[in-house]
């Protein structure tokens, strides 16, 4: 009797284990999508199937890397992600709604589906900064492409059509170019760019030195701070009067022309009604980046303002693209460097004990995936 009860409680268990087996399967068709079971993490920050199981979107989410890489981005982290480089440190949340599953946006059931709910928002960017010296120049937030990519007449249509689309939400003070054609113009060339002027983000919050800054994921963090949307010249005159340097911690979010860019499906839309527009008509091939710069035009021949790689000084710089529109392998091992596959030792950024800013650097944010 003893060996059968053994016998019954072991088939139980492995009918248990095939039926979450076979529910975890389901709930990645209803995704749309297919994978096979991750690696042990790296660095603790691996989606694992207890976190799809308590954030059904995060496979199927933006993916990307910080520039220069400290391994795989997720969007929708329950930890921020930290950067540092020669003009700041920081932390970044990049955050998207989970447009390839309608079903799933609808019922809110994703890591931070409550604060999308009720939002026209597709994504929403939130970063910290604390300035190792003065900011020089105006800091402009925008999309930078690899190179130049050729339009034909009706791409331009819609490339006009686009950039009128995203003036209504920024104003005109804003640049954006096609980039140099390497085949018709001398280097350097200039790469295609659409730049906004500071006060194009849509929250802000100062924190003065020695107080704690707000916390990116915290649920209540749309309360805090200025928002565009409440009074937007005033907005715009507190940012222009931002006093960019070491000292405070500054905290933005940006999310007004979201409505306009599917980072998931890779499309535009409002742009042509009912017609969505693939990002690769404009962009090429992904990743595109998502950048912060200013510009040092110290030696500039008289008239070139352009946005040439030589005059950058990036304070943020992260690559994106879609789990369903990847770049190629040799893109991807481009951006993130790594000994063979793309399971590579991220070169992770210290925490600094003084601020507290990095209190939960890389913990949620950056893993590694062998399934690139």
């Amino acid at each position: 009797f003893t060996f059968a009860f053994t016998v019954l409680l072991i088939a139980c268990a492995a009918l248990l284990r095939r039926r979450a087996k076979s529910e975890r399967s389901r709930r990645d068709i209803r995704g749309g999508q297919s994978h096979s079971r991750p690696h042990s993490p790296s660095n603790g920050s691996q989606v694992t199937d207890d976190e799809e199981e308590l954030d059904p979107g995060r496979r199927t989410t933006i993916h990307g890397t910080l520039i220069p890489s400290t391994g795989l981005v997720i969007a929708n982290p329950p930890e921020p992600c930290a950067f540092e480089n020669a003009f700041c440190k920081g932390l970044v949340l990049p955050m998207h709604k989970p447009t390839m599953n309608p079903e799933l946006v609808s019922s809110g059931a994703y890591l931070y589906g409550d604060h999308f709910t009720g939002r026209k928002r597709l994504w929403e960017f939130r970063m910290q900064f604390q300035f190792k010296q003065p900011v020089q120049g105006s800091l402009m937030i925008g999309v930078e492409l690899d190179s130049y990519v050729p339009l034909n007449a009706a791409a331009k249509r819609l490339m006009g059509m686009t950039v009128a689309a995203l003036r209504q939400v920024v104003g005109n003070d804003m640049y954006h170019t096609v980039g140099d054609d390497p085949a018709t113009t001398p280097a350097p060339h200039e790469r295609p760019v659409f730049m906004m002027p500071l006060w194009a983000f849509d929250q802000v919050i100062v924190t003065p030195e020695g107080e704690s800054p707000p916390d990116l994921s915290d649920p209540d963090f749309s309360k805090y701070g200025t928002l565009r949307a409440d009074d937007r010249q005033a907005f715009v005159r507190e940012l222009s009067a931002l006093n960019l340097g070491p000292g405070p911690t500054f905290t933005f979010a940006v999310w007004g022309i979201s409505q306009f860019l599917d980072c998931i499906t890779w499309q535009l839309t409002k742009i042509v009604p009912f017609k969505p527009i693939d990002f690769n008509l404009f962009c090429g091939a992904p990743p595109v980046h998502v950048v912060l710069y200013t510009l040092d035009l110290t030696g500039a021949p008289e008239g070139d303002t352009r946005h040439l790689q030589s005059r950058k000084n990036y304070y943020l710089h992260y690559a994106l693209w879609s789990p369903f529109h990847k770049p190629s392998k040799a893109k991807i091992r481009e951006l993130i460097p790594c000994d063979g596959d793309l399971g590579c030792r991220s070169r992770q950024a210290k925490p600094s004990s003084k601020t507290g800013l990095f209190r939960r650097a890389l913990g949620g944010c950056c893993a590694s995936e062998r399934s690139y």
